[in-house]
């Protein structure tokens, strides 16, 4: 019998979600671990089968895409659905449902540096799968500095700037590559603007970066729980993933 699943009803996004195949869970259970940002667009590819006008997966935010990611989950694992995390947290440590947007392209300000007024704005999807490619490219800079360098070349902007609608690889690297050169001093300034921006664009989950990418902060930040990174190997069958890949728990 197929997992019936509920509809998914954020402020922006109205998403029904299917049962995976077994030749999609193999296929995505193929995909290497360090390309987690790639499983997921192919994973909503798969599992999403209405989603309003919102129909591109890639410019769901990245929190939106960690909330269908955890929905699917919520449905379909033994412990269904506050579903376990780590040794002694659960999923719903992790979400915070009142923190919600209704537009994805707001503009939030942070305030001037170097002559500059800088905004900030969410980092979609498409924008993390591109981050996530380059990772080495940047005169061996590599695993959380990259992450967090490449958040900010992509989320950062200067009041007024012209930018391309969706940015490539090369674009992103040059990007990267002058905040890399910074003196030291407005790197750091810069990197709190950031990290502040992140704050004010909270939605749904708590984003952070380790050397492996995304990472989900508890909902509250007192509690002692680690970070959670909810990666689509937890959504496959322990059969796909022996057929096609390595197991992952919820969470890990």
């Amino acid at each position: 019998m197929s997992v019936n699943f509920p509809v998914l009803r954020t402020k922006r996004l109205t998403v029904q979600l299917k049962e995976l195949t077994i030749s999609e869970s193999i296929a995505l259970a193929k995909i290497p671990p360090h390309l987690e940002q790639v499983a997921v667009t192919q994973f909503l590819k798969y599992s999403v089968e209405s989603s309003g006008e919102h129909t591109d997966v890639t410019d769901w935010t990245v929190s939106e895409r960690v909330l269908a990611v955890c929905h699917y989950l919520s449905c379909v694992v033994d412990d269904a659905p506050n579903f376990k995390v780590g040794e002694n947290g659960t999923y719903m440590d992790y979400l915070n449902g009142e923190k919600d947007i209704k537009t994805n392209d707001t503009l939030i300000d942070l305030g001037d540096l170097g002559g500059d007024f800088w905004q900030i704005r969410h980092l979609a999807g498409w924008a993390a799968e591109t981050i996530e490619r380059l990772d080495g490219e940047l005169n061996g800079i590599t695993g959380r500095l990259h992450w967090l360098l490449g958040s900010m070349a992509a989320q950062l902007v200067r009041k007024g700037e012209e930018l391309p609608a969706k940015f490539d690889e090369d674009w992103l690297l040059a990007r990267m590559n002058v905040l890399a050169n910074l003196s030291e001093s407005d790197f750091i300034t810069l990197s709190f603007m950031h990290q502040s921006g992140i704050e004010k664009l909270t939605h749904l989950f708590s984003i952070d970066f380790d050397d492996s990418g995304v990472l989900v902060l508890p909902a509250d930040k007192e509690a002692d729980l680690p970070p959670a990174r909810f990666c689509v190997r937890a959504v496959i069958s322990g059969f796909a993933q022996r057929m096609g890949g390595q197991s992952q728990q919820p969470g890990e």
